[in-house]
């Protein structure tokens, strides 16, 4: 009798069992396919934050500003800077209009680097198009001197709609309805020294408008040798000489 009695609890149990698992079950076909809406919201979410979030950049300016106003007093930051921001979108008109004498405040090195991208580009048979390119921050990453230069590497996160398209005009590679984030370095170069520039490199000279002698040393605001007061050391220009992709 007490058998029976466990062996009808038993079936019970097992019955309540079965039931939840049941509804359990249920509930979870129920609820899976709204589980799996919100796992592609929240994919869709993060990849159109990442399309659209600024690149951060390797910002000294604070720390190197004085640095350069020192040996520069002349120097201005936000004058570089607007200069620089339109050299890079002209170098990106330069690239889709494949014309390398359209980039702005450059050096021939820096040109002929924007002519060997074109140069490329048609090899490839392909166009390279920066649609509605917008710089959101520069700052001054790096500030030396070496072998008789003195160089500002500035640092720009720049977006914009990043594609390519064959002869015929049909898109080919990247996206013309996500923005691409990216950075640039941007190498910006004054010769201070022409005795230390390396053979081959061209510098132009200043010379005393007293006496003739040449006037090389940075900071000079007299001539080393009829003491005239100079009121230009040089005729020198700061030139921007590279734009390089950062982390490509």
């Amino acid at each position: 009798m007490v058998g029976w009695v466990f062996a009808a609890i038993g079936i019970v149990g097992l019955g309540l069992v079965i039931g939840v698992i049941t509804k359990v079950t249920s509930f979870l076909r129920e609820v899976s396919p709204l589980v799996d809406a919100i796992k592609d919201t929240d994919f869709n979410a993060l990849e159109g934050e990442i399309a659209t979030t600024p690149k951060s950049v390797n910002g000294m300016t604070s720390l190197c500003i004085p640095r350069i106003t020192a040996d520069f007093p002349e120097f201005n930051w936000y004058e570089f800077k607007q200069r620089a921001e339109n050299m890079i979108l002209s170098a990106f008109h330069a690239i889709e209009e494949e014309d390398a004498g359209l980039v702005k405040h450059a050096s021939n090195e820096l040109r002929s680097q924007i002519a060997l991208t074109i140069e490329a580009n048609k090899d490839a048979g392909v166009r390279e198009i920066f649609r509605d390119a917008r710089i959101h921050q520069t700052e001054i990453r790096e500030y030396r001197k070496q072998g008789g230069n003195c160089v500002i590497i500035l640092q720009s996160a720049v977006g914009f709609y990043h594609y390519k398209v064959n002869r015929s005009g049909a898109k080919v590679a990247g996206s013309d309805t996500v923005t691409t984030q990216k950075r640039y370095d941007t190498e910006l170069v004054y010769v201070q020294d022409t005795e230390k520039v390396a053979d081959g490199q061209k510098a132009l000279g200043a010379t005393c408008p007293q006496c003739g002698a040449p006037v090389k040393e940075l900071g000079s605001k007299t001539c080393p040798y009829c003491g005239c007061g100079l009121t230009e050391i040089s005729i020198r220009v700061w030139n921007f000489n590279r734009l390089t992709e950062v982390g490509k």
